[in-house]
């Protein structure tokens, strides 16, 4: 009896070795193929609609008087602008108008004055970066200039161009925040030879509607 058994297990090895002999074919692998990468999407944010808002800033430059005289000139700058976007995907662009409370003002040998006010309309054009607005601007300015000189009263007000940069960022869809430089240029200014140049630095903040 167990050689009997001894020999069913043989015989039963042996053919299960012949089956697994016989199947030589090797195992399919199918191919992996990785999905498609969609094309990241361009980083936008809705810009459109008009705004309103207010700047606080500093401003210093020179009014060069005729004859050949150079008054430094700086202080306090504030006030408020209003303003429309269109937005074009990756470029924003449209008209602001801004006006300046100023105290841009001189004390020198008997010569005193101040710039008073300065009203700018522009256009603001620049790069859509989501959340935030790289521009740059460019338009017509105006001021208006009171001050002394000897015993002479002078009362000056004329336009000029002023040009700048910016950056905006939004800290909710109501309410953007910034920073902007602003160059004004001003030739013969009240007279022929009288020539005033100044920057602004502002600090920004517009609710949008």
């Amino acid at each position: 009896m167990k050689h009997s058994v001894l020999l069913s297990l043989v015989l039963a090895g042996g053919a299960a070795t012949g089956a697994l002999a016989g199947n030589t074919e090797p195992a399919t692998i199918e191919p992996v193929i990785a999905a498609p990468v969609a094309p990241a999407a361009p980083v936008t944010g809705n810009w459109e609609g008009g705004y309103v808002g207010g700047q606080l800033g500093y401003g210093f430059g020179e009014f060069d008087v005729t004859p050949p005289n150079t008054f430094d000139t700086d202080g306090v700058i504030g006030g408020f602008h209003v303003g429309y976007l269109w937005d074009f995907g990756d470029w924003v662009v449209g008209p602001e108008l801004q006006y300046d409370w100023s105290d841009l003002s001189f004390n020198s040998g008997g010569n005193s004055g101040s710039f008073d006010g300065i009203a700018r309309l522009k256009v603001r054009g620049g790069r859509d970066l989501g959340d935030g607005l790289l521009y740059a601007s460019a338009g017509v300015a105006y001021t208006n200039f009171d001050g002394v000189s000897g015993v002479t009263n002078i009362d000056f007000d004329d336009p000029g161009y002023v040009v700048g940069v910016g950056y905006d960022y939004k800290v909710s869809e109501d309410w953007v925040v910034g920073g902007e430089y602003q160059y004004h240029k001003f030739d013969d200014f009240g007279a022929a030879g009288n020539d005033v140049d100044f920057g602004t630095v502002h600090l920004r903040a517009s609710y949008k509607f």
